[in-house]
């Protein structure tokens, strides 16, 4: 049988025996008829929340800032751009209050060619400036936990803030999109690095919201801005618009999780000794830190001792400075893990840490074009292609070995770990 996964901006077949295929992991989802339609709908029909353009009129605002997501998330961003500045200026906002800030947390600037890529037309209309964690920024207080919100200060300083993103299923946040926008967002490096180090917290997870200290901290830090409306949008596995959410941030992002919540809910198969999990191509597999997301969730459909097989162009490598500097100073995966248990939360370390519990009992096969390069990834096995790493995998497990095929291992996340997000 020949699986099609996605890899960058193309897609490879993975050839595999009929009788190695264990189960095919995948959600299906149809995207909506007309996505220009639903993004309308939504705006047309905000929950909890009037009608942005009514907000814009009562408000009068002198400046409008809309944040939207980096180049890692893959958004079809003009769509709805262009619905939700529609709404804005029939509010009598004039063009030159708005500008738009890239929320990219901690991660590095998005470039001129990728805001072009990702915002068309509208990169030469309007401003769109990427966020920096380490300047320009305002301290808005103490959040419950202790940490300090610095946040971007255009941002802090807007008449209006509004939210743009998706929600999908996030390991610390419990989902994607939402408050995340701002925290970690707009936020802080020490900002960012005091919520994250609650990672290892009981109620943190995929899926998980009501008992996360991490998404509670999000949320407060959203409360302290003006952030009068969101939109996010669900999406399938080729990026496709499935639905809108429009409204007041919180309610209509925790029903759009609920909404993400019943589609990608799915009682998993029985683990197996070998799972091939593709991260979805371009943007999610830009590199390995954002891989990383991928084999997280591979791996738990591996057995102890199995092994995964990751599939992740990494073009751009392993995509943050500290995650490659642990995982190449790590003799041992135990190595990494110690070090982050006695050193303390250090972002870009956390993920090396995530990425070495998972090869602690599991044997990790990456299929990139690192492996391609004079710097393959320590710690991993390293494969340029789907035949070199089904040779390793017969060397262990044998020609009749068993597989599950995940090929947007991103959006998958057992029903075990689900609740359901009714709260804040």
């Amino acid at each position: 049988m020949e699986i099609p996964f996605h890899y960058g901006h193309q897609t490879v077949p993975v050839q595999i025996k009929d009788h190695n295929i264990a189960g095919i992991v995948g959600s299906g989802l149809p995207a909506a008829a007309n996505p220009r339609e639903e993004i309308e709908k939504s705006l047309g029909n905000p929950i909890a929340s009037p009608r942005l353009q009514e907000i814009v009129k009562r408000k009068g605002p002198g400046s409008i800032v809309i944040l939207v997501t980096d180049v890692s998330r893959p958004i079809p961003y003009q769509e709805i751009l262009e619905a939700v500045l529609r709404e804005i200026l029939a509010g009598g906002v004039k063009k030159e209050q708005v500008q738009f800030i890239i929320a990219t947390g901690a991660h590095r600037p998005n470039t001129e060619t990728e805001i072009k890529e990702v915002f068309g037309s509208l990169a030469g209309q309007y401003p769109f400036l990427n966020h920096d964690c380490d300047k320009d920024l305002v301290n808005l207080g103490t959040l419950t936990g202790g940490a300090e919100l610095y946040v971007n200060k255009r941002v802090a300083e807007a008449d209006m803030v509004i939210t743009t993103g998706c929600i999908m299923p996030h390991n610390l946040a419990g989902f994607s999109g939402g408050p995340k926008l701002i925290l970690p967002g707009v936020a802080g490096r020490k900002t960012i690095e005091q919520n994250h180090r609650m990672m290892t917290n009981q109620g943190v997870g995929p899926g998980k919201i009501m008992n996360n200290p991490i998404h509670h901290q999000m949320l407060e830090a959203a409360e302290r801005l003006r952030v009068y409306f969101g939109v996010n949008v669900i999406l399938n596995e080729q990026n496709d618009i499935v639905k809108c959410f429009a409204g007041e941030l919180t309610s209509s992002w925790l029903e759009g999780c609920r909404y993400c919540q019943r589609i990608y809910r799915q009682t998993l198969p029985t683990p197996e000794e070998v799972v091939v999990a593709g991260a979805g191509g371009y943007p999610r597999d830009l590199n390995l830190y954002q891989s990383v997301k991928a084999l997280i969730n591979g791996a738990r459909l591996a057995k102890p001792g199995g092994t995964v097989v990751l599939l992740a162009r990494c073009q751009e490598g392993m995509g943050e400075p500290v995650f490659q500097q642990w995982v190449e100073q790590g003799k041992r995966p135990e190595d990494v893990v110690k070090r982050f248990q006695e050193q303390g939360f250090v972002l870009g370390g956390h993920k090396a840490y995530v990425l070495c519990n998972v090869l602690k009992n599991k044997e990790v096969i990456l299929i990139s074009d690192l492996a391609k390069s004079k710097n393959p990834v320590p710690l991993l096995k390293n494969a340029e292609d789907w035949a070199t790493a089904e040779k390793m995998i017969i060397e262990k497990h044998g020609p009749d070995y068993r597989a599950l095929m995940v090929p947007f291992a991103g959006l998958v996340f057992p029903l075990s770990d689900q609740e359901t997000p009714s709260d804040k």
